[in-house]
């Protein structure tokens, strides 16, 4: 059963309950998200975003224990945020399958920076994508592609920099 809390803190989380009952402190809950919402106040627009919960905890199938006197409101998610929520999670999963992949290092991808210019960078980029689909986990169905339309690297002089 998923559910929508507002805890004590202040804190939005959306969560699988496995396990909770009245005489129970702790309810047990896994792909536990927050949502996040920040205001541009210039724009007069509020944006919304869901992120794992738990620092550091980036596989949102771990188990986590809620104590229940921290929850002040409780509800059923709109369709609105169930449809963000499943976005989210198949977000994580996939950012977390490339992650353990292991097969695109920061440090390499610095060193291909310095090194390659625009078109030279894009075949790598190319090449780094098909590598990364073919050494992915069958099970996790996560599809990766590579647009260089997509780019958000942006060209100043002198020739060769990036930013």
């Amino acid at each position: 059963m998923i559910k929508h809390f507002k805890l004590t803190s202040g804190d939005e989380i959306v969560c699988e309950i496995l396990d909770s009952d009245e005489d129970m402190v702790e309810a047990v809950i896994r792909k536990v998200l927050k949502i996040v919402i920040v205001d541009d106040w210039e724009e007069n627009t509020r944006y919304y975003t869901l992120k794992p919960w738990l620092s550091f905890q980036d596989d949102t199938e771990e188990l986590v224990c809620l104590n229940q006197m921290h929850i002040i409101g409780e509800s059923q998610p709109s369709d609105t945020l169930m449809k963000h929520y499943l976005k989210a999670l198949d977000d994580v999963k996939k950012y977390n399958a490339i992650r353990t992949s292991g097969k695109v290092s920061q440090e390499e991808m610095n060193e291909a920076l310095n090194e390659l210019t625009e078109s030279e960078m894009e075949e790598f980029l190319k090449k780094k994508y098909e590598e990364l689909q073919k050494n992915l986990d069958p099970d996790i169905h996560v599809e990766i592609s590579y647009d260089s339309s997509e780019m958000n690297i942006i060209p100043f002089k002198p020739k060769g920099t990036v930013h």
